[in-house]
């Protein structure tokens, strides 16, 4: 089945959506005082988090959005507050509004917990919340906005992908990436790697499909990703190495893959990097500070720190597409080939 093309953009409306989260960031920031305290002074990071006496790395996420907004600036380091939020969103302030935005409250949205995170009561993030046949079919329906199109548009430009027979799909959830992949190369099978109960899933839906027999689900739990066989010439990871770029293990990931891989392989990583810009940025960062508060550590990843890793894990010859500002979340996709064995 061809890929459908889209006629507009989802990005736009995506955005919008996106800014309904601010009321509930906003009263929250008034809640633990952040305004109140930062109309007496400039503070570091370290120096407004004693105040607050709130968790640093969520509460910088959330500091991010506000600077996104121009509530915050930063000036040396240094927090400090803009006019219209010195004005407005101050408790003694002569003009403040405080109460007209309380009325924008929001509610049973990813940050109705926003208060219980910055004060460390968060919740441990639950890396299966996506193994559910509902949770699968959303995340393959929502590819179609635009995603999908895109990667499959990049691989199969790439000159080595017409040669390409045996494909890795890391983390790939029911496989709607690898089944795209195949319709654009008869002679490419995929093996989709994923947590067990996502597995199950996965072939209960690709039953009867078209290519079906092309596919098959390779158990494994991804935080541990201990062994991904052999024999592989193209190896997709899409939205899966953001953990493991922030503590250390993404290199010795990236040398597992490297020895699955055969020589001139294809690594292509389809990731949200942190420089984006418009109305893209404010977009992104609440997706980082919703990242956060679900216990999960981050989800961007910087083009060097994916380049470097690679290059230490045997790779190299990058091709990189930009994060294309029509999708939803503009991701960078990027290719690497394998040109020495580790």
């Amino acid at each position: 089945m061809k890929l459908p093309e889209p006629q507009s953009t989802f990005s736009k409306l995506n955005n919008l959506l996106y800014l309904s989260y601010l009321p509930c960031i906003i009263n929250t920031a008034i809640d633990i005082s952040l305004f109140d305290i930062l109309s007496e002074n400039k503070f570091t990071l370290s120096e407004l988090t004693d105040k607050t006496g709130t968790v640093p790395h969520i509460t910088k996420a959330m500091l991010n959005v506000l600077i996104a907004i121009d509530l915050v600036g930063i000036e040396d380091n240094r927090y400090v507050l803009k006019t219209v939020a010195k004005e407005y969103l101050v408790q003694h302030s002569e003009i403040q509004q405080i109460s007209a935005v309380q009325r924008f409250s929001g509610s049973a949205g990813p940050f109705d917990c926003l208060s219980d995170a910055l004060k460390g009561k968060g919740t441990t993030f639950n890396a299966k919340m996506w193994a559910s046949e509902q949770a699968g079919l959303q995340m393959g329906q929502g590819a179609k906005a635009g995603m999908l199109q895109d990667v499959v548009s990049f691989i199969s430009s790439l000159p080595a992908f017409k040669n390409c027979t045996k494909m890795c799909d890391f983390a790939g959830n029911i496989g709607y990436v690898a089944k795209a992949m195949l319709e654009v190369n008869p002679k490419l099978s995929a093996h989709v790697f994923d947590y067990p109960e996502v597995c199950q899933i996965g072939e209960k839906l690709m039953t009867n499909q078209e290519n079906s027999h092309r596919i098959s689900f390779q158990e494994m739990d991804i935080k541990r990703a201990v062994s991904f066989g052999s024999g592989f010439d193209l190896f997709f990871a899409s939205h899966v190495l953001y953990e493991f770029s922030v503590d250390d293990r993404l290199v010795e990931l990236l040398k597992k893959i490297n020895r699955a891989m055969i020589p001139g392989g294809m690594f292509i990583s389809n990731h949200l990097v942190d420089a984006v810009g418009g109305d893209h940025h404010i977009t992104n960062t609440m997706v980082e500070l919703m990242t956060q508060v679900m216990g999960y550590p981050t989800h961007q990843m910087p083009e060097s720190v994916i380049k470097s890793a690679l290059e230490q894990a045997g790779f190299g010859r990058f091709i990189v597409q930009p994060p294309n500002e029509k999708l939803a979340f503009p991701t960078l996709l990027l290719s690497a080939v394998k040109i020495k064995e580790v």
